[in-house]
């Protein structure tokens, strides 16, 4: 059970620490629904959602209360909804590649709060009762959680925390997945999922509430909600998959529409001139918002989904700062581009003593984001004690920088991160994979194998076979060639996103290995 802040201990404490005096206590306590404000705005298909905004001073009030009952939540994993370092894209790629997919969108989710129900849940924090009466005059109206309100989406995971937890245990029991977006529900799994439904699995499409398995049907009336009938869909192995507004049949990625009306907004925009689209974009979808700022947010959208890398992205985002030079938008260079200044040769001769001939060797070395530079262990197995690397790459012919094996390195894993001395304006990172790739995905082993001066980097196209394993490290099996010299480099799949790190191949070995990138980000947090 989490402390209890001590602001939380007394009404009176609460109160003192909101700057609440006697006289606006007690207008809480009785008319706090005079400080709404009831808004209606169109949904994103048809119909309007209604929402119940507080005023100025409430909205105050109910901010200094989010940071209080901050500290009584932890959030359980599969709640990706206003949980920090979470949201919709970390929502979807739970359920990416997986054949089966069922969603199902909980009905009037905060208007089936009640007080009562919030007042029930704070007791269950040992709250004193006049702390949780005083919590409630400040963050419900009209017998229910109003959305709008900051406080509303912190107080709807609190109350379906036990939800939480039973569709948790009914996932494990029927091996599927379970992740919540507010009120936006889905479940996958690799095998047909029996236990969803009363009778067979259904086509793909919408599904009748009466189709849902006893079981799944009960876990949402005991906990007090509904399913709205007309929101369960199901999805099969032929069929398009979405979560939280994102496509996840392979990986997640936007939808088509959501880039085809992008491109008719910046078209109207260029052709129309800024004032003119703006008032056709106000007039259709009836708000008063800025064309600029929304053209802006849905760019950033796809960004945070495909990268700033993707080359829809920046064709996009180039025609969106030649119509609002004034604020430009971020563009990265390609993912060539990238490859290129994140990938070295890395390499080193050495006299040792008691040898005739000097100790060398030749790899492959990258950097990737949040971890640094990464090689193969054995790529530097034979580095004499206290001597560096040599790092350089074809761009750069006559700049060579240092790398030095750190601590943080496992020759059973065959992995090393190095330190080095390269200007962090020389060079560009790579990003890791944020799951695992199947069998026949497509990818592409980087490097430089058998490396001379002039050579360009190395690429080598494949498929995933399957996964190994070597002495409990998990390995990648790929049907690329990874020759001598290509050993550290990264192995991307169709995103440029690192899968595994180049281990063990050539014409002489029975199988091409990469080490799963999951083991380097495990040594990293070691």
């Amino acid at each position: 059970m989490p402390t209890v802040p001590a602001e939380l201990k007394t009404a009176n404490a609460l109160f003192a620490h909101l700057g609440v005096g006697s006289a606006e206590r007690k207008f809480l306590e009785h008319h706090a629904f005079y400080r709404y404000t009831e808004v209606a705005i169109p949904k994103r298909r048809k119909g309007e959602r209604k929402l119940l905004v507080p005023e100025r001073r409430l909205k105050f009030l109910q901010r200094e209360m989010l940071k209080l009952l901050s500290q009584l939540y932890v959030p359980r994993d599969p709640v990706h909804g206003f949980v920090v370092g979470r949201g919709a894209l970390t929502n979807a790629s739970a359920h990416e590649k997986r054949p089966y997919l069922l969603n199902i969108d909980l009905k009037n989710f905060f208007g089936v709060i009640a007080r009562r129900r919030v007042r029930g849940m704070l007791l269950s924090f040992h709250l004193e009762e006049e702390i949780a009466e005083a919590i409630c005059d400040i963050c419900t109206t009209r017998n229910q959680l109003p959305q709008g309100a900051p406080t509303s989406p912190m107080l709807s995971n609190m109350i379906a925390y036990r939800l939480d937890r039973d569709l948790i245990n009914f996932s494990k029991t029927h091996r599927l997945r379970y992740t919540r977006y507010a009120d936006d529900i889905s479940l996958s799994s690799y095998t047909p999922p029996m236990g969803l439904f009363n009778a067979g699995l259904p086509n793909s499409g919408r599904v009748a509430e009466e189709q849902l398995s006893t079981g799944l049907r009960s876990v949402f009336s005991t906990n007090g909600f509904e399913t709205a009938p007309e929101k369960i869909w199901y999805s099969g192995p032929d069929f398009r998959k979405e979560v939280t507004g994102l496509i996840v049949n392979e990986f997640p990625n936007v939808k088509r529409t959501f880039v085809r009306n992008l491109r008719s907004s910046l078209y109207k925009a260029e052709t129309m001139g800024i004032s003119a689209a703006e008032k056709d974009y106000q007039k259709r979808y009836g708000t008063t918002a800025s064309l600029q700022q929304v053209l802006r947010g849905r760019l950033e959208w796809i960004a945070q989904v495909r990268g700033r890398s993707f080359g829809a992205y920046r064709t996009l985002a180039k025609r969106f700062n030649a119509i609002f030079p004034a604020s430009p938008i971020a563009v990265l260079p390609t993912y060539d581009e990238v490859a290129e200044q994140a990938i070295w040769v890395i390499d080193f001769c050495e006299d040792v003593a008691g040898k005739p001939e000097p100790t060398c060797a030749q790899g492959t070395a990258f950097f990737i984001a949040n971890i640094g530079l990464v090689t193969a262990h054995h790529v530097l197995a034979d580095l004499p004690p206290g001597c560096s690397a040599v790092l350089h790459r074809p761009s750069l012919p006559g700049k060579k920088f240092k790398a030095t094996p750190t601590k943080r390195q496992c020759p059973y894993r065959d992995l090393m991160i190095l330190e080095h001395n390269v200007p962090a304006t020389d060079y560009l990172s790579l990003s890791a994979a944020t799951s695992p790739e199947r069998r026949n995905a497509p990818i592409v082993a980087l490097g430089f194998p058998s490396f001379n001066a002039g050579d360009e980097l190395g690429t080598r196209s494949g498929l995933v076979v399957g996964n190994a394993t070597r002495h409990g490290v998990k390995m990648l099996e790929v049907s690329a060639l990874l020759l001598s010299g290509i050993s550290g480099g990264p192995i991307v799949n169709d995103r440029a996103q690192v899968v595994a790190v180049a281990h063990k191949g050539g014409y002489e070995e029975n199988k091409q290995l990469g080490v799963i990138v999951s083991e380097l980000i495990a040594l990293a947090n070691e």
